[in-house]
């Protein structure tokens, strides 16, 4: 950071996104219990999720008999859901990061909290599938704060120290992953619906509360606290297109940040197939609960924050934003293939995670370090933004593919197939030139 003021702005970047992450991942334990319930009450008569049914129906003659239970097609059913989600955030992401170039970071980070709180007020009051799934469309509209916001923090960086910022983004989204599934399982436990038979309430009404809460309180941090951090030299006024495609041919044509691009998307296909079927795993062979679920999110988000926060600073004074990428693309294949044969043992099942998350932990600030040093200032919110769309693609075909592969392969074969892409990925990572290779990002630099 150049000075007591940047670190300051950094720090309340670092909070907005944070507490927005908190909201965004309250719901991760709660999916596999929240889709049952759906369910059930799409059955009921007079329901208006009543449509639901046909199409489960079709879907589950498209499996093999053997695999069209209830659990099967809440597994399907997941899949499309978080991919609906992530194409919106896919579509969106790079008009917010182009729109927060053009007007500031400011005002962009606080229109999409505050349309975060309009998805989970709607949630609140989602005792159907069909609102459920509207205030889903509105929370991936609006989901565009977290490429503004790792925007906001290269303003606030130099080009040496930029992958250490990004390790502080990084480190913000392990917080989130520590805190929002605990309080997302824990909310569980208690059912505002209980007592209230016609109610708009639902069991899981305390965790859409929750969460709308906290994205008032970071649109209120962002009126009272926040300065803007793009300057006048940074900003620049670009003629505005709905093409995002003709968008980054024109201002991003680096081949080193379109390969960047490609590996984010392709590793986060992968991870994002094995992270969907973390819950469910969890639920059907473990047979844990989603407060237990809650705090395994718990254990691999500690880890992530102590490698994004900690081990991404010492690596990146003797080591470069791609050696850094390459290591987290190594140690990660194996463990996450054993990883399919840790149940019903717990103890196993953590142990195999911790070398997935330290690896997770140092490819995500690496690659977006190295797409931000591959674009000019004036382009930081596109770079990044276009690298978090890719990120929200790859989320949207990663659960499809997660579920695919695990009812109809098993979770071995899945699993399997999963590392392979990652250990290939490594190799294609060798074909980056990597703009720190020549000057290794120190810890002076960095502050």
């Amino acid at each position: 950071m150049s000075n007591l003021t940047d670190r300051r702005t950094a720090m309340l970047v670092l909070l907005i996104l944070f507490l927005d992450l908190v909201g965004f991942t309250l719901i991760f334990p709660l999916v596999p219990e929240m889709l049952d319930f759906y369910m059930t009450g799409a059955r009921a008569p007079g329901s208006i999720d009543a449509w639901l049914l046909p199409l489960s129906q079709a879907a589950r003659d498209l499996l093999p008999a053997d695999r069209q239970d209830d659990t099967t097609m809440i597994i399907l059913l997941g899949g499309i859901l978080a991919s609906l989600y992530s194409v919106l955030q896919f579509a969106t992401s790079p008009y917010w990061g182009k729109l927060s170039d053009r007007i500031g970071r400011r005002p962009v980070l606080l229109i999409t909290s505050l349309g975060l709180a309009v998805s989970y007020a709607l949630w609140f009051l989602s005792s159907s599938f069909t609102l459920f799934i509207i205030s889903r469309v509105v929370g991936g509209l609006m989901s565009g704060n977290m490429s503004v916001a790792s925007a906001a923090m290269a303003d606030t960086t130099t080009p040496e120290g930029r992958t250490r910022a990004m390790g502080m983004v990084g480190a913000a989204f392990g917080l989130g992953f520590v805190i929002g599934p605990v309080i997302g399982g824990l909310t569980s436990l208690i059912d505002l619906s209980a007592g209230r038979a016609h109610s708009l309430l639902h069991p899981f009404s305390l965790a859409a509360l929750t969460a709308f809460g906290l994205a008032l309180l970071s649109a209120g941090c962002n009126i009272l606290w926040l300065r803007e951090t793009l300057t006048a030299e940074r900003g620049h006024q670009h003629q505005w297109t709905t093409n995002p495609l003709g968008t980054v041919r024109r201002n991003l044509r680096d081949p080193d940040f379109i390969r960047v691009v490609v590996i984010n998307l392709a590793y986060v296909v992968t991870f994002s197939a094995w992270e969907f079927t973390f819950s469910f795993f969890y639920k059907i062979d473990f047979g844990l609960a989603p407060e237990y679920i809650g705090l395994v999110f718990l254990y691999v988000g500690v880890v992530l924050v102590l490698g994004q926060g900690g081990l991404v600073r010492v690596l990146t004074r003797k080591m470069c934003s791609r050696s850094i990428a390459l290591i987290g693309l190594l140690v990660m294949p194996l463990p996450l293939y054993l990883f399919a044969y840790t149940a019903p043992s717990v103890s196993l099942s953590l142990l195999a995670l911790f070398p997935v998350a330290i690896g997770a932990s140092l490819v995500n600030p690496a690659l977006t370090g190295l797409a931000s040093l591959s674009a000019p200032p004036d382009r930081q919110g596109l770079a990044l933004g276009v690298m978090r769309s890719a990120g929200s693609l790859g989320r949207a075909v990663g659960p499809l593919l997660g579920a695919y592969l695990y009812w109809m392969l098993g979770i071995a074969s899945a699993y399997l197939i999963l590392a392979g892409i990652l250990l290939a990925l490594f190799l294609f990572s060798f074909t980056l030139s990597g703009r720190a290779e020549s000057a290794p990002v120190t810890q002076g630099s960095a502050s």
